[in-house]
């Protein structure tokens, strides 16, 4: 699914995903591990990594077309998917390194990146770019 919706992406989308992934994943590690009593286990991470995937992909949504002013689309729309982001942090803050707190985290995630990207007509997001 995610490769699908990627697929008309324009590179400096792609490389803005790539570029924050890492940050995403480094932020919602410290931000779970604060509230942890225990050490979470590998399956906590690799859980993470997804959200973070998908947290560094809502993120990139808003990356403008080359030649274009800033088009995030219909203000709502956009505000509430950005705010997803804020949703997985509180999750995983007050998770700790319980596996449900990524799992919410990563729900929260894919419903804020589908919004972002299945309702064109209300949420703009530019997929091509003119260079």
């Amino acid at each position: 699914m995610l490769h699908s919706a990627l697929q008309p992406w324009t590179p400096r989308r792609r490389l803005a995903l790539v570029a924050l992934v890492p940050l995403v994943a480094a932020w919602f590690v410290v931000v779970g591990r604060g509230a942890a009593a225990a050490p979470p286990g590998a399956g906590w991470y690799a859980v993470v990594g997804v959200a973070a995937l998908l947290g560094a992909a809502v993120l990139a949504s808003y990356l403008p077309v080359a030649g274009r002013g800033i088009d995030v689309g219909c203000t709502p729309c956009a505000t509430l998917a950005a705010l997803t982001l804020v949703g997985a942090t509180m999750v995983l803050r007050s998770y700790g390194s319980e596996l449900a707190g990524p799992l919410v985290a990563v729900a929260v995630l894919l419903f804020g990146l589908t919004q972002r990207m299945s309702q064109p007509a209300t949420c703009a997001t530019p997929v091509r770019d003119a260079s």
